[in-house]
């Protein structure tokens, strides 16, 4: 796999984007220092401070529920060599009850785009998330090589995207957590307050509330 490290960018996933109509061979990876437009689930803001490990991962094309799984068990492995984490569904990774870590999956005619950021070296947050976000410094005292955390992060990418998606789930399905309440937001405008008691291979729910259709569900909004 290719890499092109940049120091700063408006977004890597926007660059991998450019990369990928610029001819750039797939696959490959782009990782930053710093976003200044970067965006999580829903085209919410990702706040990416220097200090962090911003990269997107451009694969051939694959289904989003293999993408999403591969980028999730990926930032697991990576992360918990250095401290517990646990994965909350679908696609946050947490120290106790606040974020370290993220993947966003984007899809483009001809490629899949797993986004992945790790908060590593931030010493602080804006006030709108110190209360929810935390990173590898905050957690350990410890300041990290970006690049080794990177080198790990795309072994484990190369790892997964070569396994069936079903061994992929088997490792997802282990780590993933559902405990707690949570708003389920469908793309039909409907919210749904409830607790996830199980999943399947396809990521639909079955819940307090009933079972529903991973695919009719925009944001899972837990409850702290």
């Amino acid at each position: 796999m290719d890499k092109y490290y940049i120091k700063i960018c408006d977004s890597t996933n926007d660059t991998a984007k450019f990369f990928i109509d610029s001819g750039v061979k797939i696959p490959f990876v782009v990782i930053s220092e710093e976003q200044t437009k970067g965006r999580g689930q829903q085209g919410r803001k990702w706040i990416s401070q220097k200090g962090g490990l911003y990269s997107s991962f451009v694969l051939e094309k694959i289904d989003s529920k293999k993408a999403l799984t591969v980028g999730a068990v990926a930032s697991y492995r990576t992360l918990v060599k250095f401290l517990p984490v646990k994965v909350r569904f679908p696609n946050d990774l947490l120290v106790g009850r606040k974020k370290i870590a993220g993947v966003l999956v984007e899809q483009t005619s001809g490629a899949t785009i797993i986004g992945i950021g790790i908060n590593v070296n931030q010493q602080e947050f804006p006030e709108v998330i110190k209360e929810v976000a935390t990173s590898l410094f905050l957690e350990t005292g410890l300041l990290y090589s970006l690049q080794e955390i990177a080198d790990i992060l795309i072994n484990e990418i190369e790892r997964l995207q070569n396994l069936d998606y079903e061994r992929v789930f088997q490792e997802y399905y282990k780590l993933v957590s559902l405990r707690g309440r949570c708003f389920l937001h469908f793309k039909d405008g409907r919210e749904v307050v409830c607790e996830i008691k199980d999943i399947d291979k396809d990521l639909n729910l079955s819940t307090t509330a009933g079972n529903f259709n991973f695919g009719e569900v925009v944001w899972i909004e837990w409850v702290q």
